[in-house]
């Protein structure tokens, strides 16, 4: 409801719309499963959703306009809310505001176009965003021979973008720590599919279906806007480990080819069928690496609960296992 107020009044012009929001009923709390304590958080993000504007509009109006251009849909929300403190108005207004960080750089690199957000342009934008998130830090490994020895997978799937260094692969690395260590239940382990532009590579996708593999990348976007709203929170009862594999699934002379057999960090023999299949080429070696980063930490002696988690837009096979929609594992 407060995302369609929103996206009405940016249709009759207003710059500066009022959110308010009535009590809550009663009756939620009888509703079976139901969980309503961020109900003022979910309001502002919907209504932040609604404003938003994509970085290649905001650019193009800036281009076209002049530096004094308005590019934002918005200049402000007033927010009114009945029968909570300021301080609970204060701390639901800090919590939407950093995950709304972290969505707008998901959304930004997500949805920019293949040539404004190459692997390389991807990880600028993360450094910028992660240089003013206390507790964030950022590494992006850019080199050939060192991707091909931690990361052989991704190197052989975007050998085809080799012609051209604005195409090459790169592997950004996110580090978040609790800023009260004692706190810490669990050390996220976060490994993010982010391939900028997806051909198929040598098994190439036809009849139009390469169009929207621009977002291809989203899975490593999301990773990153998450790191960055965790940061953004200064949460505490949360460690993070984001690798994110970035890279053009191109098509060429050096592409890489069905029936080849290529070798993975763990030295796992791998038989190519479908060059269409790059997405756990890129992301086999990051979860390799993060497993042995806990392994490690065990024998050192951290009692620490860890998890692995691999993020990607697997479109294919999930609308054949699930239909239209996002799935979790």
């Amino acid at each position: 409801a407060v995302k369609s107020g929103v996206a009405r009044a940016i249709e009759a012009g207003a710059r500066r719309p009022a959110v308010y929001l009535a009590p809550l009923p009663a009756s939620v709390n009888a509703v079976p499963d139901a969980d309503y304590s961020r109900w003022i958080e979910v309001a502002l993000l919907a209504a932040l959703e609604a404003s938003y504007v994509t970085l290649v509009v905001r650019e193009h109006r800036t281009a076209t306009l002049g530096a004094d251009a308005v590019v934002e849909n918005l200049h402000s929300i007033d927010l009114v809310v009945e029968s909570h403190s300021d301080e609970e108005l204060r701390s639901a207004v800090k919590r939407a505001t950093a995950i709304e960080g972290g969505r707008r750089l998901a959304l930004d690199m997500g949805y920019g176009d293949p040539e404004r957000m190459t692997p390389y342009k991807c990880a600028e934008t993360i450094q910028a965003a992660a240089a003013s998130v206390p507790g964030l830090e950022f590494e992006v490994i850019k080199d050939l021979d060192m991707i091909k020895q931690d990361y052989p997978l991704l190197y052989h799937s975007a050998r085809a973008s080799f012609a051209e260094k604005r195409t090459w692969p790169c592997v950004v690395k996110l580090e978040y720590r609790s800023p009260v260590p004692a706190q810490v239940k669990e050390h996220l382990f976060l490994v993010g599919k982010g391939v900028t532009y997806d051909t198929g590579g040598i098994s190439l996708k036809i009849g139009g279906s390469m169009r929207g593999m621009s977002r291809d990348k989203l899975g490593a976007c999301g990773v990153a806007g998450f790191a960055v709203a965790t940061g953004l929170m200064q949460e505490t009862a949360v460690d993070l480990s984001c690798v994110l594999a970035f890279e053009r699934n191109s098509i060429g002379p050096n592409s890489l080819l069905p029936d080849e057999i290529v070798y993975s960090r763990a030295g796992v023999r791998v038989l190519i069928n479908d060059t269409d299949a790059e997405g756990r080429l890129v992301m086999t070696d990051p979860v390799a690496e993060c497993r042995e980063r806990i392994l490690a930490a065990r024998v050192a002696g951290s009692k620490i609960p860890a998890a692995i988690y691999t993020v990607a837009t697997l479109t294919g096979h999930v609308i054949r296992a699930y239909g239209w929609y996002g799935a979790t594992v």
